[in-house]
């Protein structure tokens, strides 16, 4: 059916006329594969969606309400998300029997139903036998409820009040009788043991207390079976070595629990071995079959086949236990296979990282040599620039020497006068003034050897 159908179909539905099966006290245990993915309960009414994936009906109905668009017929699987247009009711019968064989208690146990029945038979329990469910009062004048057990059978109110005869209290009708019986504070009883005459009400206080009352041995769940009164129990208790050895067996009881519980678990894991391996096994015939192609190959299968059903048992045994060592064999030589494989690519790996490492070195050495190489340029560069720079500095020292050329030649004139009058016949012997030296720059040198 489609989702407009199966929405429809949910709101025909009269949810007040049905037991709510999510919300019953389960007492048996049940398998996690039976719950619903979206309320985590047994299912109830089971839906089938296109992928597989089943989901209570009213569990799948407020997630289409929820998730699907308002102008789309599909919605996305609640687990997969895989979209979906049509929902089935077709869910395998071993699902819904599993469901219901599910032990519940009764859902009018706060009422005093003690019933434990199939989750299947909840609903007919409720409806044809359980007489703790509430139902209105069969008098119309009357809106109150009363316990389907309690009806009178001529049909009439049972909620008046009626008197007691012996401790003169207003009773309801309906719970006359129980009073009457059990819970009257003036009824007396006799007690079985020490016949002792008390008030019903305290009749099992009493009996809590009796000291005639015969009474096992605490240790009787370990095997202790005598039974005395109560008031030589603890005479028996002092005398009785397997009180004295209960420490004993309770821890030792402990230790069977815990050695029960792993053992379980053992036999479960075993369980998927033996699964695994049944698997492997039938993968394992069935690639050998593949293998097989030639005629004669498949003639001597067909006839080691044959020589298998006239075998006697002991021999089919046999050939049953050579064929699993074969394949523990074929399993073992694998895994070594594969062992030698992860070996070799651990080397790989490992031949990889060194080359890695050599060729990050090489070109490290590569990226520092030229490295030094710039540094020597940038080096020269500086040394050109500032050789450039001299020039300028030689001419302002230039500037600077002339200055001091010209006042030293003023003095030396004024010297040269004096020394001619003192001694005229010096001046004549000496040469024309060559004037001051020109200091010699870096490039002379340069120039004069680029000369043509």
């Amino acid at each position: 059916m489609n989702l407009k159908q199966f929405l429809a179909l949910e709101a025909d539905c009269d949810p007040e006329a049905l037991v709510d099966l999510r919300a019953l006290d389960c007492v048996s245990e049940y398998d996690f594969h039976l719950m619903c993915p979206i309320c985590h309960c047994p299912f109830v009414q089971p839906m089938r969606l296109q992928c597989d994936h089943v989901f209570c009906q009213e569990c799948l109905s407020s997630a289409i309400t929820t998730s699907r668009l308002a102008d789309s017929d599909e919605f996305p699987c609640p687990s997969c998300r895989n979209p979906t247009s049509d929902v089935s009711t077709s869910v395998p019968r071993l699902l819904i029997n599993m469901c219901d064989d599910i032990q519940v208690r009764c859902p009018f146990t706060v009422q005093g139903c003690q019933e434990i029945v199939p989750r299947g038979h909840v609903q007919s329990h409720v409806d044809k036998y359980c007489g703790y469910r509430l139902v209105p009062c069969p008098d119309g004048s009357c809106n109150k409820t009363t316990r389907k057990k309690d009806l009178h059978p001529d049909e009439r109110c049972m909620h008046g009040l009626r008197q007691c005869s012996h401790c003169e209290e207003d009773i309801m009708e309906q719970d006359y009788e129980e009073h009457d019986r059990e819970l009257c504070p003036s009824l007396e009883a006799t007690c079985v043991d020490c016949e002792t005459v008390v008030l019903h009400r305290d009749l099992k206080k009493h009996t809590e207390t009796c000291p005639e009352v015969v009474s096992p041995c605490a240790a009787s769940k370990y095997g202790c079976s005598i039974k005395v009164r109560r008031a030589e129990i603890a005479t028996h208790e002092q005398h009785c070595p397997l009180i004295a050895m209960s420490p004993y067996f309770k821890a030792q009881n402990t230790r069977l629990d815990s050695l029960e519980l792993t053992i379980r678990h053992l036999q479960q894991r075993n369980e998927i071995f033996e699964d695994g391996l049944a698997n492997i096994r039938s993968t394992l015939v069935e690639s050998a079959r593949v293998g097989v192609t030639d005629r004669t190959s498949g003639r001597a299968a067909i006839d080691s086949e044959q020589a298998r059903t006239e075998d006697s048992p002991e021999e089919f045994a046999d050939r049953s236990s050579s064929v699993s060592s074969n394949a523990t064999t074929y399993l073992l030589s694998l895994h070594e296979s594969l062992r030698d494989e992860v070996g070799q690519l651990s080397h790989a790996i490992t031949d990889l990282d060194a080359r890695a490492s050599m060729a990050i070195m090489n070109e490290s050495l590569r990226i520092k040599e030229d490295m030094a190489h710039t540094n020597a340029a940038v080096n020269s560069v500086r040394m050109q620039v500032q050789w450039l720079m001299n020039p300028r500095l030689h001419h302002g020292t230039r500037a600077g020497f002339r200055t001091n050329t010209a006042s030293t030649a003023g003095n030396e004139g004024a010297r040269s006068q004096l020394t001619s009058s003192s001694a005229p016949g010096t001046s004549n012997t000496a040469g024309p003034s060559l004037g001051p030296l020109r200091p010699r720059r870096p490039s002379d040198s340069g120039r004069e050897g680029t000369k043509l």
